[in-house]
């Protein structure tokens, strides 16, 4: 999950998504960080407790590791039968930049909104106030160099060059974006996602989580997301990745812990997720109030409609 590759297809497919915050989880030992730390691995599940048992496994302190998150108090399991404390909940029913989302979308984060009050907690209207557009930008930039790295690394091990029909064209223009970067470009871009960072923390003093849809509209359909559409207009450009996913990159950008929880579905039947992220390291407290959610609603025994085959 380096732009909300858990939370996205748990949103898309009616699962549970947990993105641990950065440093939990090991990247090692071939490598130190994925896309300037914005990257991690997790878990697509069906249950809560099944992605905090498969957390409990894997995270942990690594020897020589760039970064660290708080230790955790008990672990994840543990955290699902300890009830959170009352949190103080943040609503965002827009785009960061303060535009409109489907209407099914803003309908299914209110309806979480009542949900979370009925459970106790204090449910406000507030929109972060922080360079969105300046993250997305260099969140583009450091993807496009960590893609030109792989796709290097890979031809060297095999001693060859690039075909022709080696990638798609999404693909190889972002190589050819990374490579046309310089070092300082790099480094600016690492650095606005550091800037970044600090102005989420600042409004995440006076809020516990941010409470969103996971996306802005509900999922997309099939071939929505031209692969042979050049990279920077594919995430950057009116209607394409980041006006649809508007939310998850902004917490692989701050590191912070965020989840996609499926609570509502559209009037289609279409499984639309609610996207909660905590102040960095709240790791325990967000896996409880997921726990809490599951008891509250559960989703566990839903199933996509079977569809009967045709012939011919």
């Amino acid at each position: 999950d380096g732009g909300g590759s858990i939370r996205i297809p748990a949103a898309c497919c009616g699962l549970f998504g947990f993105k641990p915050s950065r440093g939990h989880m090991p990247n090692g030992p071939n490598s130190g960080e994925g896309w300037a730390g914005m990257a991690t691995d997790g878990f697509l599940t069906r249950s809560v407790r099944d992605t905090a048992a498969l957390l409990d496994v894997c995270v942990g302190p690594e020897a020589g590791q760039p970064y660290a998150a708080p230790p955790l108090a008990a672990g994840f399991t543990a955290a699902l039968d300890r009830p959170p404390p009352r949190l103080k909940i943040a609503l965002c029913d827009t785009r960061f930049d303060g535009t409109d989302i489907e209407p099914a979308c803003r309908a299914a984060v209110h309806d979480a909104a009542r949900l979370l009050t009925d459970m106790g907690h204090s449910v406000e209207p507030a929109r972060p106030e922080a360079a969105h557009g300046d993250m997305m930008h260099a969140w583009t930039d450091i993807v496009a160099c960590g893609t030109a790295l792989v796709v290097a690394s890979e031809l060297k091990s095999k001693d060859r060059g690039l075909a022709s029909d080696d990638l798609e064209r999404v693909s190889a223009t972002a190589v050819a974006h990374g490579n046309s970067l310089a070092g300082p470009d790099y480094l600016a871009a690492v650095q606005t996602i550091h800037r970044y960072g600090r102005q989420m923390a600042a409004f995440f003093g006076t809020w516990d989580m941010l409470l969103t849809p996971t996306l802005a509209e509900p999922p997309a359909r099939i071939g929505r997301f031209n692969h042979d559409d050049d990279y920077l207009n594919f995430r950057l450009g009116p209607g394409r990745t980041f006006d649809y996913s508007p939310y998850a990159a902004a917490f692989n950008a701050t590191g912070q812990p965020a989840m996609s929880v499926p609570l509502c579905w559209s009037e289609d039947g279409l499984p639309i997720g609610i996207h909660l992220a905590a102040r960095f390291g709240a790791d325990e407290v967000l896996m409880s109030l997921a726990a809490d959610l599951e008891r509250a609603r559960p989703w566990f025994s839903r199933r996509p409609p079977a569809l009967p085959a045709r012939a011919g």
